[in-house]
């Protein structure tokens, strides 16, 4: 069964060719946004996001552990009719520790600024007769701006790992659909990117890829309090990144998890938690494995 569920998700990313990665900690990550708070309404807040990796399984003198925490600005507004911009605003620590020193080498600055824009297609919500079945639609796409510092160094001083920096040190791009089904308490979320990335000024460019979610919610009332548990799973899938226009071969890769999230709202606060564990993964020829993902937030809505 877990097998079928596995071959179902990568079939679901089946654009990119199946190859190695590199998939840390910088801004190339791929997006998840989780359960977002109330679709009407304009928010702002923060969000705080801890990955753990172990990288250079393979090698005895570089094996590392590495960790990335990045706390994050998010907002949401609606400029136009239809409309939803969303901003995203990081900075981030990234920890790495080789196992043979236990010492650790840490860089911590502003990340990879971005910037979303849909138009919702679908919205039963403003209509104003009722429907037994909810729905909302949203298409659009953004960019990424190269705000983070990407300094990626070969020369054998340090371990040589492109995504353990602040940014990606391009513009980038990103084609993303939102859609979210209600039934009464029940409530289901799909989320589907497609990452563009361009070549920065090292001549380094990485892979673009595709990223997938899936949720499933309900909604238990309690007074003043509107309390949401959820499940999922969330996939991604890309190729190799290129140094100066050649393949590196230690890139590309699928990732698979399974996410367990609890949401909850108190009249124009909420805030969140998502955990996420690794249902299967083939990063770097087996060479880097995700230990878990866990984000929270806390968020105002106006």
């Amino acid at each position: 069964m877990r097998n079928l569920v596995y071959a179902f998700l990568l079939s679901l990313l089946g654009v990119l060719p199946t190859h190695a990665c590199d998939v840390c900690g910088c801004g190339n990550g791929g997006s998840f946004f989780g359960i977002l708070p109330q679709s009407h309404m304009r928010f702002a807040g923060v969000r705080y996001r801890i990955k753990n990796y172990e990288s250079h399984l393979g090698s005895t003198f570089f094996r590392a552990r590495e960790n990335f925490q990045t706390a994050e600005l998010w907002a949401r507004f609606y400029p136009f009719k239809r409309t939803q911009l969303m901003v995203f605003v990081p900075y981030s620590l990234n920890t790495q520790t080789l196992y043979r020193t236990e010492t650790p080498q840490r860089i911590n600055g502003l990340g990879d600024v971005s910037a979303l824009f849909h138009y919702n297609i679908v919205n039963t919500f403003w209509d104003s007769t009722s429907h037994k079945v909810d729905q909302t639609l949203l298409i659009g796409g953004g960019v990424k701006a190269p705000t983070g510092k990407f300094r990626y160094i070969e020369d054998g001083s340090e371990v040589a790992n492109a995504n353990f920096q602040l940014g990606t040190g391009s513009v980038d791009f990103v084609l993303n659909a939102i859609y979210n089904l209600r039934y009464q308490n029940w409530g289901a979320n799909v989320d589907v990117s497609y990452k563009i990335n361009t070549t920065n000024p090292n001549q380094y460019r990485f892979a673009n890829r595709t990223s997938g979610s899936i949720s499933v919610f309900r909604t238990v009332s309690l007074s003043s309090l509107t309390l949401m548990p959820n499940a999922g799973v969330y996939a991604e899938r890309f190729g190799y990144d290129t140094k100066n226009g050649t393949k590196n071969t230690f890139t590309g890769g699928v990732l698979s998890t399974a996410n367990l999230g609890f949401e909850l709202y108190f009249k124009k606060i909420s805030a969140g938690v998502t955990y996420q564990t690794p249902l299967y993964q083939h990063l770097s020829d087996g060479d880097l494995k995700l230990k878990n993902t866990t984000t929270t937030h806390i968020t105002f809505m106006f």
